[in-house]
């Protein structure tokens, strides 16, 4: 005998069990957390960090010496995603870009300053095929640690440094550019190019 259907005509259909919202109400919960929440929890959440006036950042750490960098300038901000602590850091000040890395030499025989500018060459054409360093003049940091600079060329104009440290282990090696950066962006914080100080491990 055919199953029948015991309601009375016009008759409301019956309601599911009280149990069998409970799935139905945490996928709406989830649903409106991924749709309201998180896009406020990325708004809220800074992608990049201020960096004060004055401030100083440590670089690196190798061999017997530390690193760091001052600005003297305020307006920087640090791109954290961007950055690996005691490697690799971007920093930017409008559409200027800074990129600063600590290299570690792989040979046994300490690279002279021309053999890091030189491979500082090879770095920035990883990027930009067409790029190149033009030639290298001596520098001397605020320390007065000696290094080279010289010119960007390629997609992007700008301006690079590099410096060993005082013990050879390392070195510091930056990066002024950005795409829409002018000259006179440039010029405005090229002076963060010369503020790498090199201080010994366990100095006062």
């Amino acid at each position: 005998m055919a199953d029948t259907d015991e309601r009375k005509p016009g008759a409301a259909p019956s309601r599911p069990a009280r149990g069998a919202w409970v799935p139905l109400g945490a996928a709406t919960a989830v649903i409106v957390l991924l749709v309201t929440v998180w896009p406020l929890l990325n708004a809220i959440l800074p992608g990049t960090e201020d960096v004060r006036a004055g401030q100083t950042r440590r670089i690196s750490a190798e061999g017997g010496y530390e690193a760091a960098l001052t600005f003297d300038r305020g307006g920087w901000a640090l791109h954290p995603d961007a950055s690996a602590a005691d490697r690799t850091y971007l920093f930017t000040r409008g559409p200027v870009e800074l990129t600063v890395r600590s290299v570690v030499p792989l040979e046994e025989t300490r690279p002279s300053a021309a053999d890091l500018w030189h491979g500082l060459g090879r770095i920035v054409r990883t990027d930009d095929p067409a790029a190149h360093l033009g030639d290298p003049e001596p520098v001397a940091a605020d320390d007065g640690t000696p290094g080279l600079t010289g010119s960007l060329h390629g997609a992007e104009e700008g301006a690079a440094a590099v410096y060993p440290s005082p013990d050879g282990v390392f070195a510091v090696e930056m990066v002024l550019a950005g795409p829409d950066a002018t000259s006179s962006d440039l010029a405005a914080v090229a002076d963060v190019l010369r503020s790498v100080t090199f201080t010994e491990k366990g100095s006062a």
